[in-house]
């Protein structure tokens, strides 16, 4: 959410300031298939059905509470599984669109969540300490009770710690969430990517702008 809004202002900010959407509409992305895919599975494993059903442990609990356990742990790691899957898939596209401005930057953090992430078994290690100050939650105890599949709190034995979501945003601010440096990557190359393209102008204006200039030469000035 933290990131959506950062990049909604971005592109409001840049289309207030002259920017224009047509820029972003001419965007070519190479296997930008890849991208859609990544986000639907995203979608998928954060979505709340998901999280009751694997929560669930996809109701085999109710067949025989001893495999109530095993259970648990398997969709935790199709969650985690799934959730790094789609971190591949964005990591290829990012590697084919490199050249496009803001691309490397949002891959490079894509890249220190997927080392993290993968690290740790398909979990983002979070910090209790940041999650006490976005006021998610107040104790290890309420973490557990309330967490979500791809999370796991920081230990002092947690692989690339640093890496994870480390950083908050206070309660008493709008959107008030945890994130990683990570994140941060990648909200400052979306935003690139949408301030450059929305900037950039189009084929046409550059035609008339360079004509313009060309007519100035030949006959000077003209005047206001």
């Amino acid at each position: 959410m933290i990131l959506l809004a950062l990049v909604g202002i971005a592109l409001a900010a840049s289309l207030l300031s002259g920017g224009h959407l047509e820029g972003l509409a001419r965007v070519s992305l190479r296997r930008s298939y890849l991208i859609l895919i990544a986000l639907g599975i995203q979608v998928l494993v954060f979505s709340r059905r998901w999280q009751t059903l694997i929560g669930g442990g996809l109701g085999i609990e109710l067949l025989a509470p001893s495999w109530s356990l095993h259970a648990s742990m398997s969709s935790e790691l199709l969650s985690g599984a799934l959730y790094s899957l789609s971190l591949l898939f964005l990591l290829i596209a990012v590697w084919l669109n490199w050249r496009v401005p803001g691309i490397a930057i949002l891959g490079l953090g894509l890249l220190l969540n997927a080392l993290v992430i993968l690290a740790n078994g398909g979990h983002m290690p979070a910090s209790l300490r940041a999650l006490q100050i976005a006021g998610i939650v107040d104790s290890k105890m309420s973490f557990e009770a309330a967490r979500v599949t791809n999370s796991s709190l920081i230990e002092a034995d947690t692989p690339l710690w640093f890496l994870g979501d480390v950083f908050a945003l206070p309660a008493w601010l709008p959107l008030a969430n945890i994130f990683s440096i990570g994140d941060v990557l990648i909200a400052a190359g979306a935003i690139l990517f949408v301030v450059h393209h929305t900037r950039k102008p189009l084929h046409g204006q550059s035609c008339i702008q360079l004509n313009d200039e060309l007519i100035e030469r030949e006959n000077g000035p003209t005047a206001p």
